[in-house]
């Protein structure tokens, strides 16, 4: 699930060719699906990595798609030397075919929010070679009016580190860490970007809690963290250095699953209609069972 943009959302279910979207507005119960995707693929390639974001074209008044991914090639380790991309616009509901200027070997990493601002989404990504070296990471952006991609400095982050972009406020921000996810001693350093190609670390956060998996920000400097062996929220606040459970608990009794945090405020901002009118198909209980 991805968004949202004025309350509605992006569902994305399946694996492999077989992946289906919709938009989602929880609020008012509206759901629309979305034409399938079909890649010229061939048959000895299997699924390799996948990004996604979703934006508004202010100019044609569009909510857009912009979907891509990677395969590789069957029983090798080897990618397949293309990125394929697609573009979804509601207003034609039609995907139409891009070809993006960067790397087939570029690792993009999800983002722990939405980073999408000012009708841009961004994505952080490295080299496929990671290395001690600093300044192996930057930022992948893709406009909606415009349709292009363009590859921005990222923080000065060293390559042995886990990092990926948050919304801190309404400004792009990373996290990155050495020691990711270690009980009590974890440190999550905080890089804010300022203006087109700068970045400040803003500090460095150390939630001391048991072993975890960040999984987002809220605001400005508050964290949230799954507790790995119990599947328990935990909301860490910066400033006043203390962890409080979020009351979660529905995967504890699953014993399986994952979590994250969204940002959402609700709308009654209708989903964009396509030409025809909605089907039996148009419904999220639909969309969750038959996908």
């Amino acid at each position: 699930m991805v968004g949202p943009i004025n309350g509605i959302f992006l569902l994305e279910n399946g694996h492999f060719l077989d992946v289906r979207f919709a938009w989602w507005n929880p609020a008012i119960k509206q759901c629309r699906l979305i034409p399938n995707i079909e890649f010229d693929v061939e048959e000895n390639f299997e699924d390799c990595c996948r990004s996604l974001g979703i934006g508004f074209d202010k100019t044609n008044q569009d909510y857009k798609i912009v979907y891509f991914r990677t395969f590789n090639i069957k029983f090798t380790s080897v990618v397949y030397p293309k990125i394929f991309t697609a573009l979804y616009s509601t207003k034609n509901d039609s995907w139409k075919f891009l070809e993006p200027n960067f790397s087939h070997e570029s690792q993009i990493s999800f983002s722990q929010n939405f980073t999408y601002q000012n009708g841009v989404y961004y994505w952080l990504t490295s080299s496929n070679v990671r290395c001690d070296k600093e300044n192996v990471y930057s930022v992948l952006a893709f406009d909606f009016e415009t349709e292009l991609f363009e590859i921005m400095p990222g923080p000065p982050i060293p390559g042995e580190y886990w990092a990926t972009l948050v919304l801190r406020g309404k400004s792009i921000a990373a996290m990155a860490s050495k020691d990711m996810s270690k009980a009590m001693t974890a440190e999550y350093d905080i890089w804010q970007r300022i203006g087109e190609n700068n970045w400040i670390k803003v500090y460095t956060v150390n939630p001391q809690i048991p072993f975890h998996m960040p999984n987002g920000m809220w605001e400005y400097d508050k964290y949230v963290y799954e507790l790995t062996q119990n599947y328990r929220l935990m909301c860490y606040d910066q400033n006043a250095k203390q962890a409080t459970s979020l009351g979660f608990d529905f995967f504890i009794r699953l014993l399986s699953g994952f979590a994250w945090p969204l940002d959402y405020k609700e709308s009654l901002f209708p989903i964009p209609l396509r030409t025809e009118n909605p089907t039996e198909k148009d419904t999220d209980e639909y969309f969750f069972r038959k996908y």
